[in-house]
């Protein structure tokens, strides 16, 4: 992640007051393992879509993250299963 696309992401999540790091955990961030329970699917299928930019999200420390605002990619109307 460059420090443009950190400065982007922390106005446009409305971050500025928040404490960005925090052990693992990253306001507005999920990791793949986090989305893959969120939407029933696969680790590695979720990877693959971010690869392929189907997915936005960020790598920090070699790590993946996905946006916690992305709509299930998975889900016919586009909305969470959760919801």
């Amino acid at each position: 992640m460059t420090g443009r696309e950190l400065i982007i992401f922390i106005l446009e999540n409305n971050l500025e007051d928040v404490s960005i790091f925090d052990g693992d955990t990253l306001p507005g961030l999920m990791t793949l393992d986090e989305a893959a329970v969120k939407w029933h699917s696969g680790r590695n299928t979720l990877k693959a879509l971010f690869e392929m930019g189907k997915i936005p999200g960020v790598i920090i420390d070699e790590k993946i993250y996905i946006h916690k605002s992305v709509e299930n990619p998975f889900s016919k109307e586009g909305k969470d299963h959760d919801k």
